[in-house]
């Protein structure tokens, strides 16, 4: 009896062990993932993507930065100009920064957290296909078979629309839908913006991920000149302008959102000195308004890649901002746009959120792309008030385009998932009050790819139109149809 009670003993003792052992190694994978992960961006948690696209896509990328990995694998991932330049930024670190024992904990954790398959989209309102109070029309080129539009513009007094293409051309079309001049530049054109009067165009440099300096910012005269103002930018794709400083000169503020190095920058406008606001990839776009009530213009900015996220750059003076922190997302959530707007009409500032980059390291369906509309509590606190799921949200812009005095939204979806029989490169929200909406893709054709939009008066008879540009390279599905010379897709308000 004494012998078997200690045999059950010594039993009971060695299953304990062994169960304290499991927990322990469990817990330190956990303390491992969220030291290492966290030292760079937002902790991800494992159940934001399925096991495959941790196990084959980011974790690979992610042993990579800290010297984990084979080096030939790696360079059948990217190209040899990007190996280059991340060995030259010691982005790819030569000497491993953590064992591998380690490191394989931290891979465990993972995949044995994260679920088989990605968590599917919440339940939400059904997309109609109604037309409403809008009328589609299309340009068709004859002379590009794909489409070739990478940014918008509608000119607020002319109604014309600006154009931008991976052609290194911007075309200026009339409320007609006729090219009526074109701009040669020496790059894509990212972005055109008419700022105090005076058009500007930025040329990106490369579309694709580099950190190359050979971006411009240009204006244009009169008579369609460019004139380079700020060159040697990363990747150049906002600008806005206003005097930071008091100085009674405008000046500038442009996202350089470079690929693993970019930044958030303000240009003397008198001198043409640069001072970094923010060195960090990922600036996508800005909004300039008075947000302390000081006098002073403070800078609302999204950021995109790792470190995802809106900060506040207040003014305190004499070209000085801090940074204050409003929102931060997941490093995988894919930010792509920013729109300011009054939703709920309380008289604040909220902030509206696209976010479905899909071309990085974990490209999956993910539940918690679309667009998020962050309520302002009237201090500069934002909470979620909406969220609509949209695989692959590129932007979203609040208008009211039915006149009945609230804020509707149109979004475009670069990286949509249209399986299933559903469309939803496009859709419309129109606004039925307190935070709800009619969804409609306004039973938009098939053949588009947009990557681009804007809404303004076009025609000139008082509503506001939309136009989408099309981008038929890059992230388009095996077996989608596409409408051949598709450039742009108009869509006529015909409230008025």
């Amino acid at each position: 009896m004494f012998n078997n009670m200690r045999f059950f003993a010594a039993l009971l003792g060695l299953t304990l062990c062994i169960t304290a052992c499991q927990e322990s190694k469990e817990e330190k994978s956990a303390r491992l993932a969220k030291e290492t992960c966290s030292s760079c961006h937002k902790f991800p948690d494992p159940s934001l993507l399925d096991k495959k696209t941790w196990k084959e896509g980011v974790l690979p990328e992610m042993g990579y930065r800290l010297g984990i990995g084979d080096r030939f694998q790696l360079m059948t991932r990217i190209s040899e100009e990007q190996y280059q330049s991340a060995m030259a930024m010691d982005i790819y670190p030569l000497d491993p920064k953590i064992s591998e024992e380690d490191w394989q904990s931290i891979v465990d954790y993972y995949v044995n957290n994260a679920p088989e398959k990605p968590i599917p989209q919440k339940k939400r309102s059904t997309i109609s296909t109604s037309t409403l109070h809008f009328k589609e029309e299309t340009l068709i080129s004859k002379k590009d078979p794909l489409g070739v539009v990478i940014s918008l513009r509608i000119e607020p007094t002319k109604g014309e629309v600006w154009a931008g293409t991976r052609n290194r051309t911007l075309w200026v079309l009339d409320s007609k839908k006729q090219i009526k001049r074109t701009v040669e530049t020496n790059s894509p054109v990212a972005l055109t913006q008419m700022l105090a009067g005076t058009p500007y165009l930025l040329a990106i440099g490369k579309m694709y991920p580099n950190d190359e300096k050979i971006g411009t910012m240009y204006s244009i005269n009169p008579q369609g000149k460019l004139l380079a103002q700020i060159d040697s930018l990363k990747r150049p794709v906002d600008v806005q302008i206003s005097d930071f400083n008091g100085d009674g000169v405008q000046d500038f503020v442009i996202c350089e959102y470079g690929f693993e190095r970019g930044q958030l920058t303000w240009v003397d406008g008198k001198n043409k000195t640069r001072h970094v606001l923010k060195a960090q990839a990922g600036a996508r776009n800005v909004v300039i308004k008075d947000y302390t009530g000081d006098g002073k213009p403070d800078l609302l900015v999204l950021m995109a890649q790792s470190r995802e996220g809106v900060s506040l750059f207040i003014n305190k003076g004499q070209g000085i901002f801090v940074e204050k922190p409003l929102l931060q997302f997941d490093s995988v959530f894919g930010s792509s746009y920013m729109e300011v707007a009054d939703m709920n009409q309380d008289g604040h500032d909220d902030i509206i959120v696209s976010n479905g980059d899909n071309a990085d390291y974990s490209r999956s369906k993910k539940a918690f792309h679309g667009v998020h509309v962050y309520l302002n509590d009237g201090r500069n606190n934002f909470k979620e008030g909406y969220f609509y799921p949209s695989y692959g949200a590129s932007k979203t812009v609040a208008r009211d385009f039915d006149q009945d005095g609230d804020l509707d939204l149109a979004m475009i979806a670069f990286f949509a998932e249209n399986d299933q029989g559903r469309n939803e490169n496009f859709l419309y929200f129109q606004n039925q009050g307190n935070m709800t909406f009619q969804v409609s893709n306004l039973n938009i054709g098939n053949g588009g790819h947009y990557i681009c939009m804007d809404a303004g008066d076009v025609d000139q008879d008082g509503d506001i139109d939309i136009v989408l540009g099309n981008y038929q390279f890059g992230a388009v599905k095996p077996g989608t149809q596409l409408t051949p010379g598709l450039q742009l897709t108009y869509f006529k308000n015909l409230i008025r």
